[in-house]
């Protein structure tokens, strides 16, 4: 997939579906032992971690807030705030050093591109570049810095690839990891059971996988050519009904 700068461009040719769509069934495969045995209650057995009372919170992060509030539905809303949770339990896991705020925005701001408010135009490539841009010129509006309105951009850009190593920024790793485990339950084996269950009682997932499934079917549908394109034409939607979190508060 051809890039810009840290950004991925979005539109793939047959040449990049085609390696987009290996590396994410390999990915998926890879994965499928973590699932298991977090649908299992197994997962994260001996890992210690500390749920964070709350979001950063600061004047950047308010704006978010109140942006993220005024244009998602409460399924997506919920989406970004585990996300942030997410990638800070990941962080602790992994020893990564990370700005919590830029984080919390990034992850607030992420699916931007899918709310009516902000949909891309017609001819846009992916929501995610869209809302990436979203993102950057909401931040320069507020006076955020321009080297940390374009960290979250590239994170937000990159969130939908199938892997985003900590080569590419420790946020946009983080991001990552949170989304990807919220849809489809990717690394839940990784994380501890009770610490899953504190945040999805804090935020639950109700009416969440519906609602994100119909905006990924819309995405292939009016963006053939994008990365939620080729997801879903792979079969997106087993990951994200089987994700064990659907079904965790419940069993």
């Amino acid at each position: 997939m051809s890039q810009n700068g840290n950004r991925p461009a979005g539109r793939l040719g047959w040449a990049d579906k085609l390696g987009f769509a290996r590396r994410a069934a390999a990915a998926q495969l890879a994965g499928l032992p973590g699932v298991v045995r977090a649908g299992l209650g197994r997962g994260g057995h001996g890992r210690s971690v500390t749920l964070a009372e709350a979001p950063p919170d600061s004047r950047l992060s308010r704006l978010a807030v109140e942006l993220a509030e005024a244009a998602y539905g409460e399924p997506l809303l919920l989406h970004t705030l585990r996300c942030w949770y997410f990638g800070d339990v990941f962080a602790q896991l992994a020893g990564c050093r990370y700005d919590p705020e830029l984080l919390y925005i990034a992850a607030l701001l992420h699916d931007i591109g899918l709310t009516e408010r902000f949909a891309p135009a017609a001819d846009a490539a992916c929501f995610a570049v869209h809302g990436s841009d979203v993102a950057r010129a909401q931040l320069e509006k507020w006076g955020a810095d321009a080297d940390f309105a374009a960290t979250v951009s590239a994170a937000i850009a990159l969130h939908m690839d199938v892997r985003v190593p900590r080569e590419r920024g420790a946020e946009a790793y983080l991001l990552h990891a949170g989304a990807h485990l919220d849809v489809a339950g990717v690394r839940s084996g990784d994380l501890p059971r009770e610490t899953l269950e504190q945040i999805l009682r804090r935020y639950p997932r109700t009416e969440f996988p519906g609602v994100f499934l119909s905006a990924m079917r819309r995405e292939a549908r009016e963006r053939p050519d994008s990365r939620a394109a080729v997801m879903w034409k792979q079969g997106m939607r087993f990951p994200v009904q089987t994700n064990p979190l659907n079904r965790m508060l419940t069993s």
